[in-house]
């Protein structure tokens, strides 16, 4: 690879690229920035009804991307599914609901007058597929009321809507995301997403062009399940498909080709003149003819090309030598939970922060990034900001631990958060989202019970526990918390 872009040229495109993608949020996505990692690809087949993914993994941005023409064109061409061209979704419930989807103060007042869930989002599907009857009503209720005193012109509108589907050679969709804003409460949360699961059950059995897709975390899902027939659950998950940014090996090795692939996406996709010159430099890359430029299948997928060219951006230790590590591993390392996921934003975040790191430290370094600066970027807190959007609860959960060494006894944990009565303050942060329905955001399933806590906070991969019996945190919460253990990353000096 010829390299045609001095080292300023390289600060000046990794600024403008990360910034550009770091302020972009998922309603305003562009083409250019839109990345379709293949680990994804099972997550848009029409079957696949149950798309399972942590905080941060793409589920808002999947679901975004699918009810966008221009994204899911782009996704249909790249992953070679041109079905999806063919693919009318509607939008059952998110986080911007709109007036064919009740909000998440209606779905509380719904529960409270015992709406049964399957009712209730057939009544949304139907809605939103556009049956006549239903959309002429005026409120959710009297839109359940009419389905459940009407099931045979349900069926009938299902068999009208798939013969129509057949005409026209689509499918239509429903989909389902921003779960975790249904309720503040899990158990009521956990049972409106039940409804979602069985009125797939119902397209799937009955239909062959009506289906769902309902975007969950995984520890949300094994609630869910629980309402659904014991003998339908396996069908649910034996088509559930798993969106990851890391792909596991049979020797167990999980390589993190997606998120550098996503990141040289990013750096070839900017519009200007230094990105233009980093694409010459690869004469393989492809123009989409939306705007976009596909990047060389080695630079997307190989691990030795893309840390050949890492290296030409921070060099390839983490020192002068490999016995400190290689910078290639260093972030996926570090910035990795206690589940081993790592997600776009914070290792985008800890590139960029190392850049500002670097041009205040390292000005006159011989290369655009320097390697003691991504130690710096893995401490920016980003995936614990992550996290916290989705579960405020952790925050309050992890506040009392400030200080303390790890690795640390559970009795020890649940004796700091006796002291800070959490489960009271948990209570309390529930009664004021609930308050404010723009802010509902699902609880904890066992707000009062601290050791069922602890186990919550090890399925998000928040903790970990040793054989020894000992609960450990990684590095990516341990130094966002202050937490202290010997022989972790030093938490970065504030800068001046």
């Amino acid at each position: 690879m010829s390299h045609t872009l001095s080292v300023a040229d390289y600060r000046t495109l990794l600024h403008d690229a990360l910034s550009a993608a770091l302020a972009a949020d998922t309603p305003s996505l562009c083409a250019p920035m839109m990345y379709t990692p293949n680990t994804h690809r099972a997550a848009l087949y029409a079957d696949s009804t149950v798309v399972r993914g942590s905080t941060g993994q793409g589920k808002t941005f999947w679901a975004r991307a699918l009810t966008d023409p221009q994204l899911r064109a782009v996704a249909a061409r790249e992953y070679r599914m041109p079905r999806l061209e063919r693919t009318e979704p509607v939008t059952g419930f998110s986080a911007h609901p709109d007036t064919f989807q009740p909000s998440a103060g209606e779905l509380h007042a719904l529960t409270g007058l015992g709406v049964q869930p399957t009712a209730l989002w057939s009544a949304v599907a139907l809605t939103a597929f556009g049956v006549p009857d239903l959309a002429a009503l005026t409120t959710w209720t009297e839109r359940v009321d009419w389905l459940v005193r009407n099931p045979g012109a349900v069926e009938r509108s299902l068999t009208e809507l798939e013969a129509a589907a057949r005409t026209a050679d689509t499918v239509r969709l429903v989909l389902f995301d921003a779960l975790d804003q249904l309720h503040p409460d899990r158990a009521q949360a956990e049972h409106l997403a039940s409804g979602m699961l069985n009125l797939s059950l119902t397209l799937s059995r009955r239909t062959t062009r009506l289906r769902t897709k309902i975007f969950i975390r995984p520890d949300m899902l094994d609630g869910a399940l629980t309402g659904v027939p014991r003998a339908e659950r396996a069908f649910l998950t034996a088509r559930a498909a798993d969106l990851s940014w890391g792909r596991t090996d049979y020797l167990g090795r999980t390589s993190r080709t997606a998120l550098y692939g996503l990141f040289f996406h990013l750096l070839g996709n900017h519009d200007s003149t230094e990105a233009a010159a980093f694409r010459a430099a690869w004469p393989t890359w492809v123009p989409s003819g939306d705007g976009r430029f596909l990047a060389p299948t080695e630079l997307g997928c190989d691990p030795k090309t893309q840390e050949d060219v890492f290296s030409t951006l921070v060099g390839r230790f983490m020192g002068d030598n490999a016995r400190k590590g290689y910078t290639y591993t260093y972030l996926s390392c570090h910035l990795q939970d206690a589940q081993g996921t790592v997600t776009p934003r914070p290792f985008l975040t800890a590139l960029a922060t190392a850049l500002k790191s670097t041009g205040r430290d390292h000005p006159e370094h011989d290369r655009p990034l320097h390697y003691d600066d991504l130690r710096r970027g893995v401490c920016t807190g980003a995936r614990a900001d992550e996290l916290h959007q989705a579960l405020p609860w952790v925050r309050l959960a992890l506040e009392p631990l400030a200080g303390q060494q790890l690795p640390i006894w559970e009795e020890e944990v649940v004796g700091l958060w006796e002291n800070a009565e959490l489960a009271d303050r948990i209570q309390e942060l529930s009664t004021r989202v609930t308050s404010d329905v723009g802010r509902v955001r699902t609880g904890p399933s066992h707000p009062t019970s601290y050791p069922l806590l602890l186990e919550e906070l090890i399925e998000a991969g928040v903790l970990d526990r040793r054989t020894n019996g000992q609960l450990d945190m990684p590095g990516v919460y341990r130094i966002a918390y202050g937490l202290g253990r010997l022989g972790g990353v030093r938490r970065a000096a504030p800068a001046a």
